[in-house]
Protein backbone atom coordinates (compact mmCIF):
# COMPACT_ATOMS: atom_id res chain seq x y z
CA UNK A 1 0.00 0.00 0.00
CA UNK A 2 2.91 2.36 0.74
CA UNK A 3 4.25 1.61 -2.75
CA UNK A 4 0.77 2.31 -4.18
CA UNK A 5 0.40 5.60 -2.31
CA UNK A 6 3.88 6.73 -3.36
CA UNK A 7 3.06 6.03 -7.02
CA UNK A 8 -0.28 7.85 -6.72
CA UNK A 9 1.43 10.83 -5.10
CA UNK A 10 3.96 11.01 -7.96
CA UNK A 11 1.16 10.67 -10.48
CA UNK A 12 -0.76 13.46 -8.73
CA UNK A 13 2.21 15.79 -9.15
CA UNK A 14 3.65 14.85 -12.54
CA UNK A 15 0.91 13.34 -14.73
CA UNK A 16 -0.19 15.41 -17.77
CA UNK A 17 -3.63 15.90 -16.21
CA UNK A 18 -2.12 17.32 -13.00
CA UNK A 19 0.48 19.58 -14.61
CA UNK A 20 -1.58 20.76 -17.54
CA UNK A 21 1.20 19.37 -19.71
CA UNK A 22 -1.25 18.41 -22.44
CA UNK A 23 -1.22 22.04 -23.47
CA UNK A 24 2.29 22.82 -22.25
CA UNK A 25 4.85 21.01 -24.40
CA UNK A 26 7.73 22.33 -22.27
CA UNK A 27 6.53 20.47 -19.18
CA UNK A 28 5.63 17.22 -20.86
CA UNK A 29 9.10 16.97 -22.40
CA UNK A 30 10.96 17.87 -19.20
CA UNK A 31 9.13 15.59 -16.74
CA UNK A 32 10.37 12.22 -18.14
CA UNK A 33 13.86 13.71 -18.62
CA UNK A 34 13.99 14.88 -14.99
CA UNK A 35 12.92 11.43 -13.82
CA UNK A 36 15.56 9.84 -16.06
CA UNK A 37 18.25 12.11 -14.59
CA UNK A 38 17.38 11.06 -11.02
CA UNK A 39 17.07 7.39 -12.00
CA UNK A 40 20.43 7.39 -13.80
CA UNK A 41 22.07 9.12 -10.81
CA UNK A 42 20.66 6.48 -8.42
CA UNK A 43 21.84 3.69 -10.72
CA UNK A 44 25.36 5.10 -10.85
CA UNK A 45 25.65 5.79 -7.11
CA UNK A 46 24.04 2.52 -6.02
CA UNK A 47 25.29 0.31 -8.84
CA UNK A 48 25.30 -2.87 -6.73
CA UNK A 49 21.64 -2.54 -5.71
CA UNK A 50 20.52 -1.43 -9.17
CA UNK A 51 21.34 -4.93 -10.48
CA UNK A 52 18.76 -6.58 -8.19
CA UNK A 53 15.82 -5.38 -10.27
CA UNK A 54 12.71 -7.29 -11.25
CA UNK A 55 11.36 -10.78 -10.83
CA UNK A 56 14.45 -12.48 -12.28
CA UNK A 57 16.55 -11.28 -9.34
CA UNK A 58 14.08 -12.97 -6.97
CA UNK A 59 14.30 -16.27 -8.85
CA UNK A 60 18.11 -16.08 -8.82
CA UNK A 61 18.13 -15.42 -5.08
CA UNK A 62 16.04 -18.54 -4.50
CA UNK A 63 18.29 -20.67 -6.70
CA UNK A 64 21.68 -19.31 -5.68
CA UNK A 65 21.28 -17.59 -2.29
CA UNK A 66 18.50 -19.53 -0.54
CA UNK A 67 16.18 -16.52 -0.97
CA UNK A 68 18.55 -14.04 0.70
CA UNK A 69 17.79 -10.49 -0.50
CA UNK A 70 19.47 -7.45 1.04
CA UNK A 71 17.49 -4.84 2.97
CA UNK A 72 19.25 -1.92 1.26
CA UNK A 73 18.66 -3.48 -2.15
CA UNK A 74 14.97 -3.86 -1.30
CA UNK A 75 14.73 -0.21 -0.26
CA UNK A 76 16.46 0.89 -3.47
CA UNK A 77 14.13 -1.24 -5.58
CA UNK A 78 11.16 0.39 -3.85
CA UNK A 79 12.27 3.98 -4.46
CA UNK A 80 13.77 3.85 -7.97
CA UNK A 81 10.63 2.44 -9.70
CA UNK A 82 8.44 5.08 -8.04
CA UNK A 83 10.59 7.79 -9.63
CA UNK A 84 10.70 6.04 -13.03
CA UNK A 85 6.99 5.27 -13.20
CA UNK A 86 5.87 8.51 -11.53
CA UNK A 87 7.67 10.62 -14.12
CA UNK A 88 6.16 8.80 -17.07
CA UNK A 89 8.20 5.68 -17.92
CA UNK A 90 5.71 3.43 -19.78
CA UNK A 91 6.34 0.38 -17.57
CA UNK A 92 4.41 -1.40 -14.81
CA UNK A 93 4.52 -1.54 -10.98
CA UNK A 94 4.15 -5.31 -10.54
CA UNK A 95 7.80 -6.33 -11.12
CA UNK A 96 9.13 -3.82 -8.55
CA UNK A 97 6.26 -4.72 -6.19
CA UNK A 98 7.14 -8.42 -6.42
CA UNK A 99 10.80 -7.58 -5.72
CA UNK A 100 9.71 -5.43 -2.77
CA UNK A 101 7.44 -8.19 -1.38
CA UNK A 102 10.17 -10.81 -1.75
CA UNK A 103 12.68 -8.53 -0.04
CA UNK A 104 10.34 -7.97 2.89
CA UNK A 105 9.82 -11.74 3.20
CA UNK A 106 13.57 -12.32 3.15
CA UNK A 107 14.19 -9.59 5.75
CA UNK A 108 11.46 -10.98 8.04
CA UNK A 109 12.93 -14.47 7.90
CA UNK A 110 16.29 -13.08 9.03
CA UNK A 111 14.76 -10.94 11.79
CA UNK A 112 12.99 -13.99 13.20
CA UNK A 113 16.08 -16.17 12.60
CA UNK A 114 14.27 -18.67 10.40
CA UNK A 115 16.00 -21.70 8.92
CA UNK A 116 17.25 -21.56 5.33
CA UNK A 117 14.30 -23.39 3.77
CA UNK A 118 11.94 -21.02 5.61
CA UNK A 119 13.76 -18.01 4.17
CA UNK A 120 13.04 -19.34 0.67
CA UNK A 121 9.40 -19.82 1.65
CA UNK A 122 9.04 -16.25 2.95
CA UNK A 123 10.77 -14.82 -0.11
CA UNK A 124 8.45 -16.65 -2.52
CA UNK A 125 5.36 -15.86 -0.46
CA UNK A 126 6.23 -12.15 -0.39
CA UNK A 127 6.27 -11.97 -4.19
CA UNK A 128 2.86 -13.61 -4.52
CA UNK A 129 1.42 -11.38 -1.81
CA UNK A 130 2.63 -8.26 -3.61
CA UNK A 131 0.99 -9.28 -6.91
CA UNK A 132 -2.20 -10.14 -5.03
CA UNK A 133 -2.29 -6.66 -3.47
CA UNK A 134 -1.34 -4.80 -6.67
CA UNK A 135 -4.18 -6.28 -8.72
CA UNK A 136 -6.71 -7.09 -5.93
CA UNK A 137 -6.46 -10.66 -7.23
CA UNK A 138 -5.43 -13.28 -4.63
CA UNK A 139 -5.67 -16.30 -6.95
CA UNK A 140 -3.50 -14.48 -9.48
CA UNK A 141 -0.91 -13.92 -6.74
CA UNK A 142 -0.83 -17.65 -6.04
CA UNK A 143 -0.49 -18.61 -9.71
CA UNK A 144 2.20 -15.97 -10.21
CA UNK A 145 4.16 -17.46 -7.34
CA UNK A 146 3.82 -20.97 -8.75
CA UNK A 147 4.53 -20.18 -12.42
CA UNK A 148 7.25 -17.58 -12.01
CA UNK A 149 8.86 -17.59 -8.58
CA UNK A 150 8.69 -21.36 -7.92
CA UNK A 151 9.25 -22.25 -11.60
CA UNK A 152 6.11 -24.41 -11.73
CA UNK A 153 7.18 -26.51 -8.73
CA UNK A 154 3.75 -27.53 -7.35
CA UNK A 155 5.38 -29.68 -4.64
CA UNK A 156 7.37 -26.82 -3.16
CA UNK A 157 6.85 -26.36 0.56
CA UNK A 158 6.35 -22.62 0.00
CA UNK A 159 3.00 -23.26 -1.72
CA UNK A 160 0.91 -23.13 1.48
CA UNK A 161 2.62 -19.94 2.64
CA UNK A 162 2.12 -18.47 -0.82
CA UNK A 163 -1.64 -19.05 -0.62
CA UNK A 164 -1.95 -17.63 2.91
CA UNK A 165 0.15 -14.56 2.16
CA UNK A 166 -1.75 -13.80 -1.07
CA UNK A 167 -5.12 -14.02 0.69
CA UNK A 168 -4.03 -11.86 3.62
CA UNK A 169 -2.41 -9.27 1.35
CA UNK A 170 -5.60 -9.01 -0.69
CA UNK A 171 -7.76 -8.66 2.43
CA UNK A 172 -5.60 -5.85 3.80
CA UNK A 173 -5.41 -4.15 0.40
CA UNK A 174 -9.19 -4.26 -0.06
CA UNK A 175 -9.76 -2.97 3.46
CA UNK A 176 -7.72 0.16 2.73
CA UNK A 177 -8.02 0.69 -1.02
CA UNK A 178 -11.52 -0.71 -1.57
CA UNK A 179 -12.92 -3.66 -3.52
CA UNK A 180 -12.72 -2.19 -7.01
CA UNK A 181 -10.26 -3.64 -9.51
CA UNK A 182 -7.63 -1.52 -11.24
CA UNK A 183 -9.54 -1.85 -14.54
CA UNK A 184 -13.29 -1.17 -14.82
CA UNK A 185 -14.86 -2.93 -17.79
CA UNK A 186 -17.90 -1.60 -19.68
CA UNK A 187 -20.63 -3.96 -20.94
CA UNK A 188 -19.52 -6.28 -23.73
CA UNK A 189 -20.73 -9.17 -25.90
CA UNK A 190 -18.44 -12.20 -26.30
CA UNK A 191 -20.47 -13.52 -29.23
CA UNK A 192 -21.65 -17.06 -29.91
CA UNK A 193 -19.86 -20.27 -30.87
CA UNK A 194 -19.24 -18.89 -34.34
CA UNK A 195 -16.94 -16.24 -32.85
CA UNK A 196 -14.39 -18.81 -31.63
CA UNK A 197 -12.50 -19.05 -34.96
CA UNK A 198 -11.98 -15.29 -34.64
CA UNK A 199 -10.64 -15.77 -31.11
CA UNK A 200 -8.30 -18.41 -32.54
CA UNK A 201 -6.96 -15.82 -35.00
CA UNK A 202 -6.78 -13.34 -32.11
CA UNK A 203 -4.56 -15.79 -30.21
CA UNK A 204 -2.21 -16.16 -33.17
CA UNK A 205 -2.10 -12.37 -33.56
CA UNK A 206 -1.24 -11.97 -29.87
CA UNK A 207 1.58 -14.48 -30.31
CA UNK A 208 2.91 -12.56 -33.34
CA UNK A 209 2.84 -9.27 -31.44
CA UNK A 210 4.61 -10.90 -28.50
CA UNK A 211 7.34 -11.88 -30.96
CA UNK A 212 7.36 -8.30 -32.26
CA UNK A 213 8.01 -7.14 -28.70
CA UNK A 214 10.89 -9.62 -28.29
CA UNK A 215 12.33 -8.43 -31.59
CA UNK A 216 12.05 -4.81 -30.51
CA UNK A 217 13.72 -5.70 -27.20
CA UNK A 218 16.63 -7.31 -29.08
CA UNK A 219 16.94 -4.28 -31.38
CA UNK A 220 16.99 -1.92 -28.38
CA UNK A 221 19.68 -4.02 -26.67
CA UNK A 222 21.76 -4.09 -29.87
CA UNK A 223 21.31 -0.34 -30.32
CA UNK A 224 22.51 0.55 -26.82
CA UNK A 225 25.17 -2.13 -26.29
CA UNK A 226 26.60 -2.93 -29.73
CA UNK A 227 25.78 -0.17 -32.22
CA UNK A 228 26.14 2.92 -30.03
CA UNK A 229 28.15 1.15 -27.26
CA UNK A 230 26.65 3.40 -24.59
CA UNK A 231 27.58 2.31 -21.07
CA UNK A 232 26.97 5.63 -19.31
CA UNK A 233 23.64 5.58 -17.44
CA UNK A 234 22.87 9.23 -18.24
CA UNK A 235 23.52 8.84 -21.97
CA UNK A 236 21.33 5.74 -22.15
CA UNK A 237 18.27 7.07 -20.38
CA UNK A 238 18.11 10.87 -20.63
CA UNK A 239 18.13 11.21 -24.49
CA UNK A 240 15.55 8.41 -24.66
CA UNK A 241 13.34 10.23 -22.13
CA UNK A 242 13.63 13.49 -24.08
CA UNK A 243 12.55 11.65 -27.24
CA UNK A 244 9.70 10.09 -25.26
CA UNK A 245 8.67 13.55 -24.04
CA UNK A 246 8.53 14.84 -27.61
CA UNK A 247 6.28 11.92 -28.56
CA UNK A 248 4.08 12.63 -25.50
CA UNK A 249 3.33 16.07 -26.94
CA UNK A 250 1.17 14.28 -29.51
CA UNK A 251 0.36 11.02 -27.72
CA UNK A 252 0.07 11.76 -23.99
CA UNK A 253 -1.72 8.42 -23.43
CA UNK A 254 1.72 6.78 -23.39
CA UNK A 255 2.60 8.51 -20.11
CA UNK A 256 3.05 6.25 -17.10
CA UNK A 257 1.58 2.86 -16.24
CA UNK A 258 -1.36 3.15 -18.64
CA UNK A 259 -4.48 2.13 -16.72
CA UNK A 260 -6.13 5.41 -17.74
CA UNK A 261 -5.36 4.61 -21.38
CA UNK A 262 -7.06 1.22 -20.97
CA UNK A 263 -10.22 2.90 -19.66
CA UNK A 264 -10.23 5.45 -22.48
CA UNK A 265 -9.83 2.76 -25.15
CA UNK A 266 -12.49 0.47 -23.67
CA UNK A 267 -14.95 3.37 -23.42
CA UNK A 268 -14.31 4.41 -27.05
CA UNK A 269 -12.73 7.77 -26.18
CA UNK A 270 -9.75 7.41 -28.54
CA UNK A 271 -9.94 7.33 -32.34
CA UNK A 272 -9.08 4.02 -34.01
CA UNK A 273 -6.15 5.52 -35.95
CA UNK A 274 -4.67 6.81 -32.68
CA UNK A 275 -5.16 3.43 -30.98
CA UNK A 276 -3.18 1.69 -33.73
CA UNK A 277 -0.35 4.24 -33.50
CA UNK A 278 -0.31 3.93 -29.68
CA UNK A 279 -0.03 0.14 -30.04
CA UNK A 280 3.27 0.28 -31.93
CA UNK A 281 4.65 3.20 -29.93
CA UNK A 282 3.90 1.37 -26.65
CA UNK A 283 5.75 -1.75 -27.78
CA UNK A 284 8.75 0.29 -28.93
CA UNK A 285 9.07 2.46 -25.83
CA UNK A 286 8.56 -0.38 -23.34
CA UNK A 287 11.49 -2.21 -24.94
CA UNK A 288 13.62 0.95 -25.13
CA UNK A 289 13.01 1.97 -21.53
CA UNK A 290 13.74 -1.51 -20.20
CA UNK A 291 17.02 -1.68 -22.13
CA UNK A 292 17.78 1.96 -21.38
CA UNK A 293 17.84 1.38 -17.63
CA UNK A 294 14.41 2.47 -16.33
CA UNK A 295 12.79 0.59 -13.46
CA UNK A 296 9.46 -1.17 -13.89
CA UNK A 297 7.70 -4.36 -14.92
CA UNK A 298 6.04 -5.71 -18.04
CA UNK A 299 2.66 -6.88 -16.68
CA UNK A 300 0.83 -3.54 -16.88
CA UNK A 301 2.36 -2.68 -20.29
CA UNK A 302 1.24 -6.12 -21.51
CA UNK A 303 -2.34 -5.33 -20.43
CA UNK A 304 -2.18 -1.97 -22.23
CA UNK A 305 -0.73 -3.53 -25.38
CA UNK A 306 -3.39 -6.25 -25.19
CA UNK A 307 -6.23 -3.74 -25.01
CA UNK A 308 -4.81 -1.66 -27.86
CA UNK A 309 -4.32 -4.79 -29.99
CA UNK A 310 -7.71 -6.35 -29.21
CA UNK A 311 -9.55 -3.10 -29.88
CA UNK A 312 -7.68 -2.57 -33.17
CA UNK A 313 -8.20 -6.21 -34.25
CA UNK A 314 -11.96 -6.13 -33.64
CA UNK A 315 -12.52 -2.66 -35.10
CA UNK A 316 -10.44 -3.22 -38.25
CA UNK A 317 -11.80 -6.76 -38.62
CA UNK A 318 -15.38 -5.49 -38.51
CA UNK A 319 -14.62 -2.83 -41.13
CA UNK A 320 -12.85 -5.25 -43.50
CA UNK A 321 -15.07 -8.34 -43.16
CA UNK A 322 -18.42 -6.93 -42.08
CA UNK A 323 -18.50 -9.50 -39.26
CA UNK A 324 -19.55 -7.72 -36.04
CA UNK A 325 -16.86 -8.04 -33.34
CA UNK A 326 -17.17 -6.36 -29.95
CA UNK A 327 -13.92 -4.37 -29.42
CA UNK A 328 -14.26 -4.62 -25.63
CA UNK A 329 -14.59 -8.42 -25.68
CA UNK A 330 -11.56 -8.82 -27.93
CA UNK A 331 -9.62 -6.33 -25.81
CA UNK A 332 -10.28 -8.42 -22.70
CA UNK A 333 -9.08 -11.70 -24.20
CA UNK A 334 -6.12 -9.97 -25.90
CA UNK A 335 -4.99 -8.73 -22.48
CA UNK A 336 -4.59 -12.35 -21.46
CA UNK A 337 -2.96 -13.28 -24.77
CA UNK A 338 -0.29 -10.57 -24.69
CA UNK A 339 0.33 -11.08 -20.97
CA UNK A 340 0.85 -14.81 -21.54
CA UNK A 341 2.97 -14.29 -24.66
CA UNK A 342 5.33 -11.64 -23.34
CA UNK A 343 5.69 -12.94 -19.78
CA UNK A 344 5.41 -16.74 -20.27
CA UNK A 345 2.62 -17.03 -17.68
CA UNK A 346 -0.48 -18.59 -19.29
CA UNK A 347 -2.18 -19.64 -16.04
CA UNK A 348 -1.48 -16.35 -14.28
CA UNK A 349 -2.72 -14.45 -17.34
CA UNK A 350 -5.99 -16.35 -17.48
CA UNK A 351 -6.58 -15.92 -13.76
CA UNK A 352 -5.69 -12.21 -13.69
CA UNK A 353 -8.04 -11.26 -16.53
CA UNK A 354 -10.74 -13.55 -15.10
CA UNK A 355 -10.47 -11.87 -11.68
CA UNK A 356 -10.48 -8.42 -13.28
CA UNK A 357 -13.56 -9.16 -15.38
CA UNK A 358 -15.32 -11.16 -12.64
CA UNK A 359 -17.20 -12.88 -15.47
CA UNK A 360 -17.01 -16.65 -15.91
CA UNK A 361 -18.20 -16.36 -19.54
CA UNK A 362 -14.83 -14.95 -20.58
CA UNK A 363 -12.85 -17.98 -19.42
CA UNK A 364 -13.12 -20.13 -22.58
CA UNK A 365 -12.00 -17.57 -25.19
CA UNK A 366 -9.47 -16.30 -22.65
CA UNK A 367 -7.96 -19.77 -22.23
CA UNK A 368 -7.83 -20.29 -25.99
CA UNK A 369 -6.12 -16.98 -26.76
CA UNK A 370 -3.69 -17.14 -23.80
CA UNK A 371 -2.50 -20.67 -24.52
CA UNK A 372 -2.02 -20.08 -28.26
CA UNK A 373 -0.03 -16.87 -27.65
CA UNK A 374 2.06 -18.60 -24.97
CA UNK A 375 2.86 -21.57 -27.23
CA UNK A 376 4.01 -19.28 -30.05
CA UNK A 377 6.20 -17.29 -27.66
CA UNK A 378 7.55 -20.42 -25.92
CA UNK A 379 8.46 -22.05 -29.23
CA UNK A 380 10.20 -18.94 -30.50
CA UNK A 381 12.29 -18.46 -27.34
CA UNK A 382 12.79 -22.21 -26.76
CA UNK A 383 11.61 -21.76 -23.21
CA UNK A 384 10.03 -19.13 -20.99
CA UNK A 385 11.55 -15.67 -20.74
CA UNK A 386 12.67 -16.56 -17.22
CA UNK A 387 14.41 -19.71 -18.43
CA UNK A 388 16.13 -17.66 -21.13
CA UNK A 389 17.14 -14.98 -18.63
CA UNK A 390 18.51 -17.56 -16.19
CA UNK A 391 20.42 -19.32 -18.96
CA UNK A 392 22.13 -16.05 -19.89
CA UNK A 393 23.28 -15.90 -16.27
CA UNK A 394 24.63 -19.46 -16.48
CA UNK A 395 21.70 -21.14 -14.70
CA UNK A 396 20.07 -24.04 -16.56
CA UNK A 397 16.82 -24.86 -14.76
CA UNK A 398 16.48 -28.10 -16.76
CA UNK A 399 19.23 -29.40 -14.47
CA UNK A 400 17.70 -28.18 -11.22
CA UNK A 401 16.62 -31.66 -10.22
CA UNK A 402 20.25 -32.76 -10.31
CA UNK A 403 22.55 -32.07 -7.39
CA UNK A 404 24.34 -29.12 -9.03
CA UNK A 405 26.20 -27.79 -6.02
CA UNK A 406 28.26 -25.29 -8.01
CA UNK A 407 25.19 -24.02 -9.87
CA UNK A 408 23.89 -22.60 -6.59
CA UNK A 409 26.91 -20.38 -6.03
CA UNK A 410 27.46 -17.06 -7.82
CA UNK A 411 30.95 -16.28 -9.15
CA UNK A 412 31.23 -13.09 -7.07
CA UNK A 413 30.94 -15.18 -3.90
CA UNK A 414 34.21 -17.02 -4.68
CA UNK A 415 36.25 -14.67 -6.84
CA UNK A 416 39.32 -12.82 -5.55
CA UNK A 417 39.22 -9.05 -5.93
CA UNK A 418 42.99 -8.55 -6.22
CA UNK A 419 44.40 -9.47 -9.62
CA UNK A 420 47.75 -9.12 -11.36
CA UNK A 421 47.40 -7.31 -14.68
CA UNK A 422 49.67 -6.21 -17.50
CA UNK A 423 49.13 -4.30 -20.73
CA UNK A 424 49.23 -6.30 -23.96
CA UNK A 425 52.24 -4.11 -24.93
CA UNK A 426 54.32 -5.25 -21.92
CA UNK A 427 57.76 -6.59 -23.08
CA UNK A 428 58.42 -10.28 -22.48
CA UNK A 429 61.16 -9.82 -19.86
CA UNK A 430 59.05 -7.42 -17.81
CA UNK A 431 56.05 -9.74 -18.11
CA UNK A 432 58.15 -12.68 -16.85
CA UNK A 433 59.06 -10.72 -13.72
CA UNK A 434 55.41 -9.81 -13.09
CA UNK A 435 54.37 -13.46 -13.36
CA UNK A 436 57.16 -14.64 -11.04
CA UNK A 437 55.95 -12.16 -8.41
CA UNK A 438 52.24 -12.89 -8.94
CA UNK A 439 50.28 -14.67 -6.24
CA UNK A 440 48.48 -17.09 -8.58
CA UNK A 441 51.06 -17.61 -11.33
CA UNK A 442 48.72 -15.99 -13.88
CA UNK A 443 48.61 -12.43 -15.22
CA UNK A 444 45.51 -10.92 -16.83
CA UNK A 445 46.31 -9.07 -20.06
CA UNK A 446 44.42 -5.84 -20.69
CA UNK A 447 43.88 -3.52 -23.65
CA UNK A 448 44.17 0.24 -23.93
CA UNK A 449 40.85 0.73 -22.11
CA UNK A 450 41.85 -1.70 -19.34
CA UNK A 451 39.46 -4.17 -20.96
CA UNK A 452 40.04 -7.92 -20.80
CA UNK A 453 42.04 -9.41 -23.68
CA UNK A 454 43.46 -12.66 -22.34
CA UNK A 455 45.67 -14.33 -19.76
CA UNK A 456 49.33 -15.44 -19.54
CA UNK A 457 50.52 -18.23 -17.21
CA UNK A 458 53.91 -19.63 -16.21
CA UNK A 459 53.33 -22.44 -18.75
CA UNK A 460 52.94 -19.87 -21.54
CA UNK A 461 56.22 -18.22 -20.52
CA UNK A 462 57.99 -21.59 -20.52
CA UNK A 463 56.66 -22.51 -23.96
CA UNK A 464 57.73 -19.13 -25.34
CA UNK A 465 61.29 -19.73 -24.09
CA UNK A 466 61.36 -23.18 -25.69
CA UNK A 467 59.77 -22.33 -29.04
CA UNK A 468 61.02 -18.86 -29.91
CA UNK A 469 64.66 -17.82 -30.36
CA UNK A 470 63.73 -14.13 -30.56
CA UNK A 471 61.96 -14.21 -27.22
CA UNK A 472 63.14 -10.74 -26.21
CA UNK A 473 61.17 -9.24 -29.09
CA UNK A 474 57.88 -10.65 -27.83
CA UNK A 475 55.24 -8.67 -25.99
CA UNK A 476 52.39 -9.90 -23.79
CA UNK A 477 49.90 -9.77 -26.66
CA UNK A 478 51.99 -12.27 -28.64
CA UNK A 479 51.80 -15.09 -26.10
CA UNK A 480 48.53 -14.45 -24.26
CA UNK A 481 45.69 -16.95 -24.43
CA UNK A 482 42.18 -15.66 -25.14
CA UNK A 483 39.65 -16.36 -22.40
CA UNK A 484 35.84 -16.38 -22.42
CA UNK A 485 33.83 -13.80 -20.52
CA UNK A 486 32.72 -14.86 -17.03
CA UNK A 487 30.22 -12.48 -15.43
CA UNK A 488 30.30 -11.81 -11.71
CA UNK A 489 26.63 -12.86 -11.30
CA UNK A 490 27.12 -16.04 -13.34
CA UNK A 491 26.96 -19.42 -11.62
CA UNK A 492 30.22 -21.11 -10.66
CA UNK A 493 29.01 -24.21 -12.51
CA UNK A 494 28.93 -22.25 -15.77
CA UNK A 495 32.35 -20.72 -15.07
CA UNK A 496 33.78 -24.18 -14.35
CA UNK A 497 32.65 -25.39 -17.79
CA UNK A 498 34.55 -22.50 -19.40
CA UNK A 499 37.65 -23.25 -17.34
CA UNK A 500 37.60 -26.84 -18.58
CA UNK A 501 36.86 -25.86 -22.18
CA UNK A 502 39.81 -23.43 -22.34
CA UNK A 503 42.12 -25.56 -20.15
CA UNK A 504 42.69 -22.84 -17.55
CA UNK A 505 43.59 -22.84 -13.88
CA UNK A 506 42.19 -19.38 -13.22
CA UNK A 507 39.74 -17.23 -15.13
CA UNK A 508 39.16 -13.44 -15.02
CA UNK A 509 35.73 -12.12 -14.01
CA UNK A 510 34.07 -9.04 -15.56
CA UNK A 511 31.33 -6.72 -14.35
CA UNK A 512 27.85 -7.94 -15.31
CA UNK A 513 26.72 -4.49 -16.49
CA UNK A 514 30.04 -3.40 -18.01
CA UNK A 515 31.81 -6.37 -19.60
CA UNK A 516 34.94 -4.33 -20.31
CA UNK A 517 35.57 -3.82 -16.59
CA UNK A 518 37.59 -6.57 -14.85
CA UNK A 519 36.42 -7.04 -11.25
CA UNK A 520 38.29 -10.16 -10.06
CA UNK A 521 39.62 -13.64 -10.80
CA UNK A 522 38.16 -17.07 -10.08
CA UNK A 523 40.58 -19.89 -9.28
CA UNK A 524 40.16 -23.60 -9.90
CA UNK A 525 41.44 -24.28 -6.38
CA UNK A 526 38.71 -22.12 -4.76
CA UNK A 527 36.05 -23.85 -6.86
CA UNK A 528 37.17 -27.29 -5.68
CA UNK A 529 37.26 -26.10 -2.07
CA UNK A 530 33.73 -24.67 -2.35
CA UNK A 531 32.47 -27.84 -4.00
CA UNK A 532 33.85 -30.01 -1.20
CA UNK A 533 32.31 -27.76 1.47
CA UNK A 534 28.90 -27.74 -0.21
CA UNK A 535 29.01 -31.48 -0.84
CA UNK A 536 29.68 -32.13 2.84
CA UNK A 537 26.82 -29.79 3.86
CA UNK A 538 24.45 -31.36 1.35
CA UNK A 539 25.23 -34.90 2.50
CA UNK A 540 24.73 -33.83 6.14
CA UNK A 541 21.39 -32.23 5.34
CA UNK A 542 20.24 -35.32 3.46
CA UNK A 543 21.01 -37.45 6.52
CA UNK A 544 19.10 -35.04 8.75
CA UNK A 545 16.13 -35.08 6.38
CA UNK A 546 16.15 -38.87 6.29
CA UNK A 547 15.80 -38.84 10.09
CA UNK A 548 13.04 -36.26 9.92
CA UNK A 549 15.13 -33.41 11.35
CA UNK A 550 15.05 -29.89 9.86
CA UNK A 551 18.01 -28.52 7.97
CA UNK A 552 20.17 -26.00 9.81
CA UNK A 553 20.78 -22.65 8.11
Amino acid sequence: MLFHFALEAMKGVFSPESTGAKTSSFLIVLIPAAGALITALMTRVFRKFSKERGVLSVIKSLLLKEGNLSARGTLFQAIAPVISLGTGAPLGPEGPAARLGSGIGSIMSRIFKMQVHNMKMYTAAGAGAAISAVFNAPITGVFFGIEVILLNDMKNQALSALIVSSVVADIVSRAVLGNSHIIQLPAYDLGGIGTYPLYLIMGITCGIFALLYFRMNAIAAYLFDKKLKIKNEYLRLIPLSLLFGLVLMQYSHLFGIGYGTIHDVLNNRIALETVIILLFLKIAFVALFLQGGAYGGTFAPSLVIGVLLGYSFASVGTILTGIPMDPVAFSIVAMGGILAGINSIPLTSMMLVFEISNDYRVILPLMLVSVIAHLISFSYNRGSIYQVGLKKSGIDISKLNEVDLLGRIAVNELMKGKIDTASFRTPFRELSEIILKSRLGDVVITGDRDNLLGIVSLMDIRQAFMNNELVDLLIAGDIMRPVPQVLENESVSSAMQKIKEYDLENIPVVDSSDTEKIVGILTHFDIIQAYNRNLEEWETNQILLDFGQPQEP
